[in-house]
């Protein structure tokens, strides 16, 4: 029972942190959420990264520095589009 009540603990910090995460980059994280459920694809990759980067330790300011100088097009989820790489 404890196991289980420490895996709901961990998932809903880091979807707290997801949220954090997207506040600071001025994206409704509802918005991401609706873009990982309906394009996958590396809005998918995002939040695996932004879970690993939670677990080893990051703090969202590292990681909404490091989504902010990547080559994602952040402004696709707010339109509703999937993410892409900017070339």
């Amino acid at each position: 029972m404890e196991t289980i009540e420490k895996l709901i603990s961990t998932k809903k910090e880091v979807k707290d942190f997801e949220q954090e995460v997207f506040n600071c980059l001025l994206i409704d994280p509802d918005l991401f959420d609706c873009c990982v459920n309906a394009h996958q694809g590396y809005a998918f990759l995002l939040r695996n990264w932004i879970r690993e980067s939670y677990e080893s330790g990051a703090t969202v300011k590292e990681v909404v520095k490091k989504i902010k100088n990547s080559k994602l097009q952040l402004e696709s989820i707010k339109i509703g589009k999937p993410l892409t790489l900017v070339a």
